[in-house]
């Protein structure tokens, strides 16, 4: 039998995971490291930890499990975007990684919103003109750092960098390179305009492949380190998110939700249509045919896990569940809108912030935590009706730490009016990852199985008017400030 190793590559840790044919775990390890913060906006990271920490927890993933490696012949990565690292010849970094929540930038977003304009910027490259992406990133290391800036032989991002260790050749993908804000996303290259423009050499950036290609055979000392099978290989892998979307199956008829700290609701495209979609982030999802916009809820599980280590102390999750079950139950009028870290799309309410409505002296904090879900929730449809979903002919995968119990799942289902199905494992990214590893020896793995599904209820004419209501509120709080 063969296996695959996925890695996934997070913001704060690496997590390294073994998949037979059939998607299932056979061994997994997970090693945590931190953010460098040196002054305010600063957010870095040792690139060389990635590395290290692939190699750890590789290992520490092949011993747990009863695989012999020398079954392992394909090796995709799932990772965080838009941080970039440069490197030299030798591939060793000359300066910490820039971080994606790095937000030093705000000069070069800027000039390039003089230079090119907000409209302009996001028609050719999906993207809406902001410090986090690359392109601001790098155009402040040439400003600040330009011997960095000359000397760099390649500007990667945490994929690249992890590809380029393991086989020495400098590769992205789609998903990888959407996040830069220099990619053509129409035509799925890098943007000749905009690199022309900053004087950006385009030999010093990654070659685009299509996710789940080869990228060739893993350096002979690796194999020998990790005891792979001698023509065990590397294939490209995706940005995280996209990546667990295609472990979870999306497809034209197939939404996805991410449903973790954050939450991403992800929606495939045949074309690339920004005017049909002009509020919500596109990426080029796995090849240059196929795009995706991802609508993101900046707290979405940190919400409930705030409001838990807040009012629901040393309590486990399932005692939210009961009590929020039975505020529903009693038809709590009580609404949170999840706005902890301000604004976010498709209205991007500049004053935006986080707020409970309607409070009284009979409210509980089982009435806040069903508010919380429900809000999050409500949320899910905003982005879905401005990604144009037509919830009746779609369904929804839902994954993430949110997705692990019964309460919320239901929730989303009565709200959004779709069924919810839960996947096999809530890795699903590592599961994109595994599946593209197997796409990169010429094998079809599929996506993960259902575990369970979630129907609408009779509770979805309740939640109709309520989030009627949740909208009505929303506006009148911040669309003045507008």
């Amino acid at each position: 039998m063969a296996f695959y190793l996925a890695v996934d590559l997070g913001t704060t840790g690496c997590r390294s995971i073994i998949f037979d044919e059939k998607l299932n775990i056979m061994g997994s390890s997970y090693e945590e490291y931190g953010l460098i913060t040196p002054k305010e906006g600063f957010v870095e990271q040792k690139a060389e930890l990635w590395w290290e920490l692939t190699l750890k927890t590789a290992e520490k993933a092949i011993e747990c499990s009863d695989v012999d490696p020398g079954e392992i012949y394909g090796i995709s990565i799932s990772s965080q975007g838009i941080t970039l690292v440069p490197v030299d010849r030798e591939l060793n970094p000359l300066c910490n990684a820039l971080n994606w929540l790095d937000m030093r930038a705000t000069e070069e977003r800027d000039l390039i919103e003089k230079d090119f304009g907000g409209r302009e910027i996001f028609y050719h490259t999906g993207k809406k003109n902001t410090p986090a992406y690359t392109l601001p990133k790098l155009l402040w290391i040439k400003k600040n750092c330009p011997e960095i800036f000359d000397r760099a032989y390649k500007f990667l991002m945490p994929m690249d960098y992890l590809i380029a260790k393991l086989t020495g050749e400098c590769v992205t993908d789609y998903s990888m390179a959407s996040g830069t804000l220099f990619y053509d996303i129409k035509n799925g290259c890098w943007s000749k305009k905009i690199l022309e423009k900053y004087g950006i050499d385009e030999d010093k950036l990654p070659i685009i492949k299509a996710s789940g290609s080869c990228v060739g055979k893993v350096k002979k000392e690796i194999i020998e380190k990790l005891k792979l099978n001698e023509n065990c290989i590397v294939a490209v892998g995706a940005q995280d998110q996209k990546c667990a979307a295609y472990g979870a199956g999306l497809d034209e008829k197939t939404v996805t939700v991410s449903l973790g700290t954050a939450a991403a609701i992800t929606k495939e495209w045949g074309i690339y249509a920004p005017e049909k979609c002009e509020d919500i982030p596109w990426s080029s999802y796995t090849s240059r045919d196929k795009w995706v916009t991802e609508g993101v809820i900046g707290t979405a599980g940190t919400s409930l896990r705030w409001l838990r280590d807040l009012v629901f102390k040393n309590e486990k999750y399932s005692v939210v569940d009961k009590e929020a079950s039975e505020a529903i139950e009693r038809g709590s009028s009580v609404m949170f809108f999840p706005y902890l870290s301000g604004p976010n799309c498709p209205e991007y309410y500049k004053e935006s912030c986080g707020v409970f409505y309607g409070l009284g002296l009979a409210s509980n904090r089982g009435d806040m935590a069903a508010a919380v879900m429900e809000g999050i929730a409500f949320r899910i449809r905003t982005l879905l009706k401005a990604m144009d979903v037509n919830t009746d002919d779609c369904r929804l995968v839902l994954f993430g730490g949110g997705a692990k119990g019964k309460l919320w799942p239901q929730i989303i289902a009565d709200v959004t009016g779709m069924e919810i199905q839960i996947p096999s494992t809530e890795e699903a990214a590592s599961a994109g990852a595994a599946v593209l590893a197997a796409n990169g020896c010429g094998k079809n793995l599929g996506s993960l199985g259902r575990a369970s599904v979630f129907s609408p209820s009779e509770r979805q004419a309740y939640y109709n008017e309520k989030y009627e209501k949740f909208c009505k509120l929303e506006k009148k709080m911040w669309e003045e400030d507008q």
